[in-house]
């Protein structure tokens, strides 16, 4: 079993494991905000970076520092990481600046980077046409591997690059889960509730909403009865066909039956 040294504290780790792991076990904080337990990392915002000692080059006497990403960085031998090294902070803050401008406004954002000790950037920020997105491509990676819609992607390259649906139009494969507005650690997507329909901004979605028979409450869009109809088999077709009332209204109409067939 490895052990991991992360600023002069031993941590016991499993091959495979990643640096991140490691430090949350051992209560030490890094930064995150693309990483995600229910998706694959792939360390696309780099707010995660650590120093770590690559050993002695042949030619030198003393270690070789790398900068990496903790969130996907696996364990396969006895490490000493840098969390705190001026180094590391200097790139988490380099980071920390370039997200700001591109997402100025948001407060989550904005409470990490207190935390982090980042209280503004000297760089140009985007428009807000450009919808505070800092491209970190969680919302892309739950509509894919989890929902298997893949109904958003990124797209464009360097200042133009985006998230968005084919072509920039509402997307025919949107099932209106909000599962992407559920990761993005900005609050860059919105799901807005209308009369009859649920929207995903600013993807521009919009598909049909199911509400509770009694008390009018949304429940779920169409698409997402029909899609958890087709991967849960006869079972769950059975179950949803009745399924029109809320968790409270159930709640109720079985209270009501109760009282009934105590009379």
């Amino acid at each position: 079993m490895p052990t991991v040294t992360i600023d002069d504290e031993p941590c016991e780790a499993q091959i495979g494991e990643t640096i991140l792991e490691v430090a949350r076990r051992a209560g030490i904080w890094i930064p995150t905000l693309c990483h995600h337990a229910a998706l694959e990392p792939y360390a696309a915002c780099r707010i995660c970076v650590v120093e770590i000692d690559r050993g002695r080059a042949p030619t030198r006497s003393v270690g070789r520092w790398q900068i990496v990403t903790s969130c996907n960085y696996p364990i396969r031998r006895d490490l000493t990481v840098r969390v705190n090294s001026q180094r590391a902070i200097r790139a988490r803050h380099g980071v920390m600046e370039l997200l700001l401008a591109r997402s100025p406004e948001s407060p989550e954002l904005g409470e990490l980077a207190a935390r982090m000790g980042v209280d503004t950037t000297p760089y140009p920020k985007v428009t807000e046409a450009q919808r505070n997105c800092i491209l970190c491509g969680l919302c892309v990676q739950v509509c894919d591997e989890i929902i298997g819609a893949s109904a958003i992607s990124l797209v464009g390259r360097s200042v133009e690059r985006a998230v968005a649906a084919p072509f920039r139009m509402a997307s025919e494969d949107c099932i209106g889960c909000g599962a992407c507005a559920q990761v993005c650690p900005v609050g860059t997507i919105v799901v807005r509730i209308h009369e009859d329909e649920v929207e995903i901004s600013p993807f521009k979605s919009r598909v049909k909403l199911r509400r509770c028979a009694e008390c009018g409450r949304p429940l779920a869009s169409e698409p997402v009865k029909e899609a958890l109809c087709r991967r849960g088999g006869p079972t769950v077709v059975e179950m949803l066909a009745g399924e029109n009332l809320c968790s409270r209204c159930k709640r109720e109409k079985l209270a009501r039956e109760l009282l009934t067939s105590r009379k």
